[in-house]
């Protein structure tokens, strides 16, 4: 693997570009559940998917009779999620879109959707402009789901065994006061999830963990510590090809946790029900 490969940002398109292969999953995890619960979509609502990926959400909302616009900003996931649609014959329109675009020109302004919503998939920059956004595109609800405990890129048993500091995100604390000059009154709901770690090679599942301990380059320390840190919790296992042939994958012994906030909006003036 490249050092280029090693070093790449987890924000980065190529970062996710490269993921989408191994990226689509079906909506049956609890995590899932728990957010189409919350949305609580009502039949034939038009809905805005932003950082859609491979079509987790997008796919099962589709099929359950929703237009959906999937927005991401990697032509690969959005490749998969065009391949998924058109293998079903689903009402998906996906849209090369990142958060910065112009979403007036894609089509996706003002009053365009019923149902605005960002999955995981806000984690940083310009909070406000994000949520304002989203809120403009829906007629009538918008959410958001972002963290409430170190970000998914960030390791924290890791981080304590490097001597690195940890710092809580803020997104829920950006957001909320971004609903306030809105005029917008949020909902509340918290979830935890654990994040399991399986690479197909040692050399991949150190590039991963790398990223999670953060930008900053390591001192001469603090790489003795990493691999005898990834010696010790990556395990490797067997496992099955895609052609049914015997491989093995390299996991890490522990899932990571991240601590999730859905934050819902009315837009039409109306009380989240």
């Amino acid at each position: 693997m490249s050092t280029h490969d090693s070093t790449m940002n987890r924000d980065s398109q190529a970062y996710w570009n490269k993921r989408a292969a191994t990226f689509t999953r079906d909506a049956t995890s609890d995590y899932e559940h728990w957010l189409l619960e919350l949305l609580a979509l009502e039949a034939g609502e038009e809905v805005l998917d932003m950082g859609c990926a491979t079509g987790t959400l997008a796919v099962p909302l589709a099929r359950a009779g929703h237009r959906i616009h999937g927005c991401d900003f990697a032509e690969a996931m959005l490749a998969i999620l065009d391949e998924r649609a058109a293998d079903e014959n689903l009402p998906i329109t996906s849209h090369l879109l990142a958060w910065e675009d112009d979403w007036e020109e894609a089509g996706l302004g003002e009053n365009t959707v019923d149902v605005a919503f960002a999955s995981r998939s806000l984690m940083s920059g310009d909070v406000p402009a994000c949520v304002r956004k989203l809120d403009a595109a829906a007629r009538s609800r918008a959410a958001v789901v972002v963290p409430d405990s170190l970000l998914p890129s960030r390791d924290p048993r890791l981080l304590t065994y490097l001597g690195r500091s940890a710092r809580r995100a803020r997104i829920v604390r950006d957001v909320t006061r971004a609903l306030a000059p809105l005029g917008r009154i949020p909902v509340f709901a918290t979830t935890r999830t654990f994040r399991p770690m399986r690479f197909s090679s040692v050399d991949e599942a150190r590039a991963d963990l790398r990223r999670l301990a953060g930008p900053e380059p390591f001192t001469a320390r603090e790489h003795r510590l990493f691999d005898a840190y990834a010696a010790q919790h990556f395990v490797r296992r067997a496992a099955e090809s895609p052609s049914g042939e015997p491989s093995e994958m390299w996991v890490l012994d522990y899932k990571l946790p991240v601590t999730w906030v859905f934050i819902g909006w009315r837009t039409d003036g109306r009380t989240w029900a």
